[in-house]
């Protein structure tokens, strides 16, 4: 199954937090550096000696590729994006390159923030590092993707969600058609968890819309929900907000915008 794979960053899609937009770019042929994975193994195939663990960073970074295309409509295949060399990475490829933690949280960095398809990793670095506590990073990313919770943890796993326990900036948004009514929701709250924002969203929606919605750290004006359901002015304030979540005003602080449209 070879296959031509080209990358195009534009103005929807590109990237956020300063970085350069690039043009239309071919990176050459998929089958020349991956065999078609829907052909038998053949005896000259190369092998990968890797661990459970890092088989799951490559998954993971793959769900978030695939997501975040889906959630964003972008124009662009997510196993091309696997497949072909990123600057991200260092010029290799996700699916060679997340399998070590470090590539994996610069992968999952550029698709939760919605940054360009192929930016710098001086660029990605930089924002990690801003981040602030960078021991915990991975703790407070794990809450963002799963939700959270400490349940049957060992000492030292209650011990990093302590630390990722500070209030912070989330945001939902649902989109869901059922039975000809298409309702698109969008929700901005201060909270120390995902978790506690699905609960929020279970007993505003219900707990059927509450499971399908994409909760994210901060607010990400790009996003498509965002942009057709929330005002500039809104969404300046919901920013100023995430800046000071420490006031007292913070913890009362929710914003819900929806709209319904019946066929």
């Amino acid at each position: 199954m070879n296959a031509i794979a080209a990358e195009r960053i534009d103005a929807g899609h590109g990237p956020e937090a300063g970085i350069a937009a690039t043009e239309w770019k071919p990176i050459g042929r998929i089958g020349a550096l991956f065999p078609d994975p829907l052909d038998d193994d053949a005896d000259d195939d190369e092998v990968v000696v890797t661990t459970r663990r890092a088989i799951g960073r490559v998954a993971l970074v793959a769900t978030e590729t695939a997501g975040r295309f889906q959630r964003e409509a972008v124009e662009h295949d997510p196993m091309s994006w696997l497949l072909a060399p990123r600057r991200v990475f260092d010029g290799a490829a996700a699916v060679d390159a997340c399998l070590t933690r470090d590539a994996c949280m610069r992968g999952i960095l550029v698709h939760g923030l919605g940054l360009g398809l192929d930016v710098e990793r001086s660029a990605v670095d930089a924002l990690l590092a801003s981040d602030g506590e960078d021991d915990d990073f991975d703790e407070r990313e794990f809450d963002y993707l799963y939700g959270g919770g400490a349940g049957g943890a060992s000492q030292s796993d209650r011990d990093a969600v302590a630390r990722s326990t500070r209030l912070r900036l989330f945001t939902a948004t649902i989109a869901e058609t059922r039975e000809n009514r298409m309702l698109q929701a969008f929700h901005a709250s201060v909270a120390r968890s995902a978790s506690e924002v699905r609960a929020r969203l279970a007993g505003r929606f219900g707990p059927d819309l509450a499971d399908v919605a994409d909760i994210r750290l901060g607010i990400h004006p790009s996003a498509p929900l965002v942009i057709a359901l929330v005002p500039s002015p809104v969404a300046a304030m919901i920013v100023k907000m995430g800046e000071d979540c420490a006031s007292s005003a913070a913890r009362t602080f929710a914003v819900d915008i929806q709209q319904v449209i019946q066929a």
